[in-house]
């Protein structure tokens, strides 16, 4: 596929990722057969259960119903649903008199062209805090239609993403997304995944000059980002534009993050976008209401109504699953609500956590003491996966969960986890550990990921900035190089990409004799 022309240091819009996929599904051909061939388009799965068969080679069966009546029987699945499957959309008191139109950032890109025209919408409300919705106000700030523009932004959640810049720091990197995911920069990351550059991340996460020059590193990081912002601009001064300075110091990713693909990102949301940093009282027929803020503002002490015509919820989306009874998701190591989860099971992975948390910090001492922030408790169990893919409850290897997790770029980590399930599934994994071992393993990451990541790290699968380490151990795992750089110099700072991995499959083969 040709490279899209309209670039901005090599950031492209959405549409091409799709055109891309769309060209792939048609031109590869298994057995005949494009993947677009197999694809059963317009269909819901509502379930997946297990029907035991005992006199089975391959264990037990699973049946999958879709479109209500519909069924498939296997005795693999791959899940691959991942994160952003499920809109996250709170109820507001109120919602329910809200005459104005009401949409999630999910439906926001087909939406976009008939909201932003329609002049009977004067004001756009968006909710949300992170590059989700900063898209959506750069859309908004965008049209040609003048309009009012708010963004409201919880106080007591996460606080705003903090948005990188597109160019990289130095000539070597094309943008900063090349500019971080190197494996140099990788070794600057407090995480045990990955061998071959173990020894430097022991020198900078284990030693006390190392930890030194780490966090000199990373405070060099914030500082420059937030000069870059220009938070307290004077053309944003009006409108609130302080109210997007992110919370947390950029290490610890407490925040989200994005980049800003625009050259006039920044500048657009500045200039026509109202930023308010106050929790939500109440929704009415055409307005919204803003509570007092906690501030020495005497204008902010009050409770805030804005008139809003069309309100975009770009809250996320939800972790739990829909096609597994509840009992059954715990146990393949999904989310569920805390009071649904087996108390003694839930009691054992506590334990199991808590010991592997004095592990991490004597691992990564700097994570000890993390900056002020506000804490919002879990109301889910975390993501219980080996390896962020494999229930540590099947012993048959019948499924696995791909993508449930966060990373900043998805394409490495999507190749990486597709070929290590269909090792895994094959039973051609040969290191794979008992089910108490994988355990402890999960619970170390679990404790990790809290730790590193704060609030984003309670779901256990918020691997950030962690991209490169985390495909690299998988493909570790596999015995797999071909992904490797030749020559130390380049392997240590060349750029990854997705690119990078296109020899794996072939090599897997040859290693199998496929």
């Amino acid at each position: 596929m040709t490279p899209p022309t309209e670039q901005y240091y090599g950031f492209f819009p959405g549409k091409h990722t799709t055109a891309y996929l769309e060209s792939y599904v048609d031109n590869h051909i298994y057995s005949g057969q494009t993947i677009r061939d197999r694809i059963l388009f317009n269909s819901i799965v509502d379930c997946i259960v297990e029907i035991p068969q005992p006199d089975s080679a391959e264990g037990a069966h699973l049946e999958i119903t879709y479109n209500t009546t519909q069924k498939i029987r296997t005795s693999k699945v791959i899940d691959a649903t991942g994160m952003t499957s499920q809109p996250r959309v709170p109820t507001l008191p109120g919602s329910f008199d809200f005459k104005g139109k009401t949409l999630h950032h999910k439906s926001f890109g087909q939406s976009q062209a008939l909201l932003l025209k329609d002049p009977s919408i004067q004001s756009i409300c968006i909710i949300g805090g992170a590059k989700s919705a900063a898209d959506v106000a750069y859309a908004c700030a965008k049209s040609p239609l003048e309009r009012k523009i708010h963004w409201i932004i919880r106080q007591d959640g996460n606080g705003p993403s903090a948005f990188f810049a597109a160019p990289a720091m130095t000539e070597r990197y094309a943008n900063s997304n090349e500019g971080f995911y190197n494996r140099f920069l990788a070794s600057f990351l407090p995480n045990w995944f990955g061998n071959r550059w173990g020894w430097l991340k022991w020198l900078l996460q284990r030693t006390m000059p190392g930890r030194w020059y780490a966090k000199r590193l990373w405070d060099g990081f914030d500082i420059g980002l937030r000069a870059f912002h220009e938070y307290h601009r004077e053309e944003g001064k009006e409108k609130g534009f302080a109210n997007l300075e992110y919370d947390t110091p950029i290490f610890w990713q407490n925040d989200s993050s994005g980049v800003c693909n625009h050259p006039d990102f920044l500048s657009a949301i500045s200039k026509n976008v109202h930023i308010h940093r106050r929790n939500i009282s109440h929704l009415s027929e055409h307005s919204i209401t803003l509570e007092a803020c906690i501030s020495n503002s005497p204008e902010k002490s009050k409770p805030l109504t804005l008139p809003v015509d069309a309100l975009v919820y770009c809250t996320g989306w939800s972790a739990r699953t829909n096609i597994f009874p509840t009992h059954k998701a715990f146990d393949l190591g999904l989310p569920v609500p805390l009071e649904d989860a087996d108390p003694q099971r839930q009691t054992h992975w506590g334990d199991l956590e808590k010991a592997a948390d004095a592990v991490v910090l004597s691992q990564f001492p700097n994570l000890k003491n993390p900056p002020a922030y506000r804490k919002i408790e879990p109301v889910d169990t975390p993501f219980h996966l080996y390896k962020a893919m494999a229930p540590p409850s099947d012993p048959t290897h019948s499924i696995v969960f791909l993508g449930k997790l966060v990373v900043g770029n998805n394409f490495r980590v999507a190749e990486a986890q597709a070929i290590w399930s269909v090792a895994y599934l094959d039973g051609k994994i040969s290191n794979i550990p008992s089910r108490s071992q994988m355990e402890r393993e999960i619970a170390e990451t679990v404790a990790w990921d809290r730790r590193r990541y704060l609030n984003k790290g309670e779901f256990g699968s918020w691997f950030y900035y962690d991209v490169v380490d985390y495909a690299d151990a998988l493909l570790e795992q596999l015995g797999l190089s071909s992904h490797r750089k030749k020559g130390w110099r380049r392997d240590l700072l060349e750029p990854c990409f997705a690119d990078d991995l296109k020899d794996v499959v072939g090599e897997y083969k040859r290693k199998h004799g496929l």
